[in-house]
């Protein structure tokens, strides 16, 4: 799975990469992006790429309350098109998940070894993910909203799930999973919703472990709480 990842680079160095429409109000570094939290995200509207911040951990629109997405952090890339959760978002609703690394870790007995995964370069990269928007239902005597522009903002909830696959040998030494990471010459077609999901199943595979880099790093990133820079350094 992907539980943990980081993106601590400038808006400036990722710009390079894509064109893309920022809907964000401040562009922070984040150093320990973990579910619940919200993340910058990469969507298609009006056949523009826009940046915005989702939720992390999918809320399927059907769902009664948002504790589902809890359990939807992670895609399997072999089951996305048998899960009712990620059937619909797959064909309609992909996103690019802004990142420059992910962690995993080694377990060895009880012992719990956080690693950091990142491009050779260290630059910024997507890994390929979907989004839902769900919104929340009225409590008993609350007034139920029928339009979407009508709704509060605060019940409306916008949320996305990474997409995992099969470790790539360097990412196989720490875990046996790891997420979609896509090429940048793919990442247009990935987000085009005139595409099937079938017309880019393709893509889900395993990252070139040539591209990449992983250093053991401080058990500070085994708490969500912990945000800052000292999550990157090799330990």
């Amino acid at each position: 799975m992907c539980g943990r990842y980081s993106a601590a680079g400038t808006l400036d160095e990722f710009a390079k990469l894509i064109d893309f429409i920022i809907r964000i109000p401040f562009f922070a570094p984040r150093y320990n992006i973990a579910p619940r939290q919200q993340a910058p995200v990469i969507v298609l509207e009006n056949n523009q790429p826009v940046m915005k911040l989702m939720r992390w951990g999918l809320i399927p629109s059907w769902a009664k309350d948002e504790g589902i997405g809890d359990k939807l952090i992670n895609a399997r890339a072999e089951t996305i098109t048998e899960k009712t959760s990620f059937k619909k978002p797959f064909n309609f609703q992909r996103c690019l998940v802004v990142a420059d690394g992910f962690y995993e870790w080694q377990l060895s007995g009880t012992k719990r070894t956080p690693f950091r995964f990142t491009m050779k370069d260290k630059s910024f990269f997507c890994m390929a993910g979907l989004w839902e928007r769900w919104i929340k239902p009225p409590a008993r005597g609350e007034f139920e909203f029928n339009d979407l522009d009508e709704t509060p903002p605060g019940r409306v909830f916008e949320t996305f799930s990474i997409i995992t696959t099969n470790a790539n040998p360097m990412v196989a030494a720490v875990h046996e999973r790891m997420p979609v990471i896509l090429y940048p010459d793919t990442w247009q077609n990935w987000i085009d919703d005139r595409r099937n999901g079938q017309d880019v199943k393709y893509l889900l595979r395993p990252f070139h472990a040539e591209d990449m880099e992983c250093h053991r790093v401080s058990p500070l990133v085994n708490n969500a709480r912990n945000d800052s820079p000292e999550c990157l350094i090799p330990a």
